[in-house]
C-alpha cells in the first residue's frame, strides 16, 4: 500500500490511479488488440464520443459494446395513454416496460 494516490505496484504489472490521469493534447492512449476495457462508461463519457471516432481506435468487440451503450441511451417513444379502464392501462404500462427493456435501460428479468 502506498501513501500516494498514483503508484505502480512492485513488479510493475499494476499501476493504480487514485488521483487523475491527464493525457495532453499531444499525448496518445493506445489499447492493444485483444485488450479489454472494464468498468462503467458514464453518460458524459458516452456523450463525448461518436460511434465513428470511438470505434476506430477500439477492437471490433469493444466497438460493438460502445456502440450498444450509445444506442441504448434512449427508448422508443411510448404514446400517451388514453386508457379508460385498468386493463387498458396495464397494457400501456407493459408496452412502456418492454420499450425500456429493449433499449437496455431496464434489466430484462
Amino acid at each position: 500500500m502506498s501513501n500516494v494516490k498514483n503508484y505502480t505496484e512492485q513488479g510493475g504489472e499494476i499501476t493504480v490511479i487514485g488521483g487523475s490521469l491527464e493525457i495532453a493534447a499531444s499525448g496518445k492512449l493506445t489499447i492493444a488488440e485483444g485488450a479489454t476495457i472494464e468498468g462503467i462508461l458514464s453518460v458524459p463519457v458516452v456523450d463525448a464520443l461518436d460511434s465513428t471516432s470511438a470505434t476506430s481506435a477500439l477492437s471490433a468487440k469493444q466497438g460493438k459494446v460502445l456502440n450498444d451503450a450509445i444506442a441504448a441511451k434512449t427508448a422508443a417513444n411510448q404514446a400517451d395513454s388514453i386508457a379508460s379502464e385498468v386493463a387498458e392501462l396495464v397494457t400501456d404500462f407493459n408496452a412502456l416496460l418492454a420499450k425500456l427493456k429493449a433499449a437496455g435501460l431496464m434489466a430484462a428479468e
